[in-house]
């Protein structure tokens, strides 16, 4: 059985990116903490989080460093190397792009993202 270890991400306006493996893509959801009191373990809480995703793309002719920092309101579309997807809805640019050595690394989050498959 093959186990996904590579992430595709497909932006409007861009098309595929060429990520870099070590790609992150976390779909968000609650997240749960304990509640105590006196008397012992009472129950827990919720905090809804965000979903995130994080890339590092090489610095080619094709990319637009301008592009990728400005992003705000996409959907972004996310497929691992077993062909499952998720659309990640209302997705922008969380913080400045750096270049580093020939790479920009990127980092997003969304609305909410839900499975295609």
């Amino acid at each position: 059985m093959k186990v996904a270890k590579k992430l595709f991400f497909d932006i409007p306006g861009i098309g595929r990116v060429n990520a870099k493996p070590g790609s992150t893509f976390d779909p968000g959801g609650e997240e749960r903490s304990t509640e105590k009191a006196d008397t012992g373990i009472v129950g827990f809480s919720e905090e809804t989080m965000e979903p995130k995703l994080s890339f590092v793309v090489p610095n080619t002719a094709n990319v637009s460093i301008d592009q990728l920092r400005n992003l705000t309101d996409v959907d972004v579309t996310v497929f691992d190397d077993n062909g499952k997807g998720w659309v990640v809805a209302g997705c922008w640019t969380v913080k400045p792009t750096p270049l580093t050595n020939g790479e920009i690394s990127v980092e997003m989050a969304g609305l909410r993202a839900d499975p295609i498959n």
